[in-house]
């Protein structure tokens, strides 16, 4: 349910935040925080469901955003495995990692399959842009899905 409203957020009234060219991404914070605190796994399945959702309501066709994500989360996973002790700003790199990758892809496959995309220049500063947000946006977004998977995991108590 998460990711589905990260999606419709997304699209509806994340571009209203609007700085310096870029707005959040809110699926993708979520399929980071996801990746560092269920693990890879639930990061793919997170990244793939995310990105169909995001393709749905993008025009083009649809597996641009899945796999721009999905790329993403396989860096990720690297980064976990070779890490013994996240903190906070391994975290938020891999959330401006993950958005370059993602932004990057997004824009080879726009070129690719003949849709409109930004010229070098223009894609680089608004990707540049974007992963600073990201970036600032993702402890926030790593301490929700704590909670959320707290709650989850405690579910209704019996009385």
């Amino acid at each position: 349910m998460l990711l589905v409203a990260a999606a419709l957020a997304q699209v509806t009234w994340a571009p209203r935040l609007e700085v310096g060219g870029a707005f959040p991404n809110l699926v993708l914070l979520a399929v980071v925080a996801v990746t560092w605190t269920l693990g890879a796994r639930s990061g793919l399945v997170w990244a793939c469901v995310g990105g169909v959702l995001l393709d749905l309501t993008a025009p083009g066709p649809i597996g641009p955003h899945a796999l721009a994500l999905l790329a993403g989360v396989y860096v990720i996973s690297f980064w976990i495995r070779n890490l013994e002790h996240p903190n906070a700003l391994h975290v938020a790199l891999s959330a401006a990692l993950t958005t370059a990758v993602y932004s990057a892809l997004l824009v080879l496959t726009d070129n690719l399959v003949g849709m409109p995309a930004p010229t070098f220049g223009v894609a680089a500063q608004l990707a540049f842009a974007a992963a600073v947000y990201n970036a600032l946006l993702m402890p926030i977004a790593i301490e929700l899905v704590r909670r959320l998977q707290t709650l989850v995991r405690l579910g209704p108590q019996p009385t």
